[in-house]
């Protein structure tokens, strides 16, 4: 029930656009954030008090995260619109279990300082984006991303050292 609430609440919370809706979410949502962070109208963050975000960050329209695993992002970080960053995913080991009743597995996602994730980026669980990458739009991110260096596609590689 008490989740069930919170999402009631995140859901108004983010219709209201705007640099307000920005200032509102950072003032009422569980986020432990620096200054200066916009988290813009539409974007969504399951479970908000694992999230952990520095300081000059934008996180842009329709982006879905989720923290359950924890997330932790750096200082200088923009993160484009409809970006998805997952930090669990489900147990699927069994034969004899359903899927959905095989529990989570849950791993950290570390995004570090003046890094940049363009527009439609997928991150999965486990996954750490080094200083000053730049993930090209559309990529599904599977594995650690190496400090400054550009990557893309699907699953991303390496394109070049920036």
């Amino acid at each position: 029930m008490k989740y069930e609430l919170q999402l009631w609440f995140m859901t108004l919370l983010s219709v209201i656009p705007g640099n307000i809706g920005c200032l509102i979410r950072r003032l009422f949502l569980p986020i432990k954030c620096g200054g200066k962070f916009m988290l813009w109208e539409g974007a969504h963050i399951d479970h908000p008090s694992l999230f952990k975000v520095g300081y000059n960050v934008s996180i842009n329209r329709r982006s879905l995260i989720n923290a359950a695993g924890e997330i932790e992002i750096g200082d200088n970080v923009l993160i484009g619109p409809e970006v998805i960053i997952y930090s669990q995913n489900h147990i699927f080991l069994s034969h004899e279990k359903l899927i959905n009743e095989q529990g989570y597995d849950k791993h950290k996602v570390i995004i570090e300082n003046n890094v940049w994730i363009a527009s439609r980026v997928t991150i999965l669980p486990g996954v750490k984006i080094g200083a000053g990458a730049i993930v090209a739009a559309g990529s599904v991110v599977t594995s650690n991303v190496e400090p400054y260096t550009i990557v893309g596609g699907v699953p991303a590689k390496f394109i070049k050292k920036r």
